[in-house]
């Protein structure tokens, strides 16, 4: 029988899989940031109710209340990412999106008492340096700025803090429910912004409905795999895992947008790729998987 850690972790590897087309759709689109972020939100949020409605669950302000948190880290995560992909190149973003799993890797030791085995240190540094080496032949150009590097740094903290809230609260909610509301929350807090910064919340062209839809959808579809995962696998093996869309993301650029990709980037990709998986087919840390939720 096919235990949940395992299961956790397959539903972790197609996550990443699915939001690794984000930073696509985002450069394609011409909407302006904060229109975007409101109406994909919006989109997303009628695809979770609908699912939480054909799973016989409901809403409750227990839940928006437990949900709050991890909407608002979700939404600011959101915002600053979006801002840093438009001001600083892809290559310098995902550079600082790549140390994500160092910073889990501290949290998951004093939050949640993760005590790993130094094999999973070693490996997790190979697949950081397998990172590197994809994005270190990919030319930044003149896109790169420090104001962007900075938001791009901030963003990567505000996911982290986002997978910390939302392991937390797993623990209390289902997947389904715990996507919805904090989706919702991220809604609510992004409307505000979107009038603010005069982006307005028109909806979108022709043209940009089918990229907001599809960001809604796949990655939409990624980020509720991956809060299934949470309750599941270890904080340290999601980051982890994480690191494989940063891998990702040149790849499906040279397929979908026609980027060109070397033998540098693809050996890059070889070696993350490699050791995710050599470290995701044995236990992360001394007493074996952890519980199951």
């Amino acid at each position: 029988m096919i235990s949940r850690t395992t299961v956790g972790r397959g539903a972790g590897l197609l996550a990443v899989a699915l939001m690794a087309f984000g930073p696509i759709i985002i450069k394609v689109s011409d909407l302006p940031e904060f229109r975007f972020i409101f109406w994909r939100l919006f989109v997303a949020s009628l695809v979770y109710v609908v699912i939480l409605r054909l799973r016989g669950l409901r809403l409750t302000w227990s839940a928006i209340r437990d949900s709050f948190l991890g909407g608002l880290l979700f939404a600011l995560q959101i915002v600053f990412f979006f801002l840093a992909l438009r001001r600083t190149s892809a290559t310098h973003a995902t550079v600082v999106m790549a140390l994500q799993p160092v910073a889990l890797l501290a949290v998951a030791r004093v939050e949640f008492g993760e005590r790993l085995r130094l094999s999973f240190y070693l490996w997790s540094l190979v697949a950081v340096s397998g990172v590197v080496l994809t994005i270190s032949d990919q030319s930044s150009g003149s896109e790169a700025t420090v104001g962007g590097d900075v938001l791009a740094l901030i963003g990567m903290l505000l996911l982290c803090g986002y997978f910390v809230v939302s392991k937390r609260v797993r623990n209390r909610l289902d997947s389904a429910t715990y996507q919805t509301c904090l989706t919702l929350a991220a809604l609510v807090l992004i409307t505000p912004m979107a009038l603010i910064s005069g982006h307005g919340l028109a909806p979108p062209g022709f043209a940009e409905w089918w990229l907001v839809i599809a960001m809604a959808v796949i990655p939409g579809t990624g980020h509720l795999l991956l809060n299934y995962a949470h309750a599941h696998v270890e904080l340290s093996e999601i980051g982890l895992i994480n690191v494989l869309f940063n891998v990702l993301v040149p790849i499906y650029a040279w397929w979908l947008i026609s980027e060109s990709i070397t033998g540098l980037t693809g050996l890059g990709v070889a070696i993350a790729v490699g050791a995710v998986a050599i470290l995701l087919t044995r236990p992360a840390n001394d007493s074996g998987a952890p519980a199951c939720i």
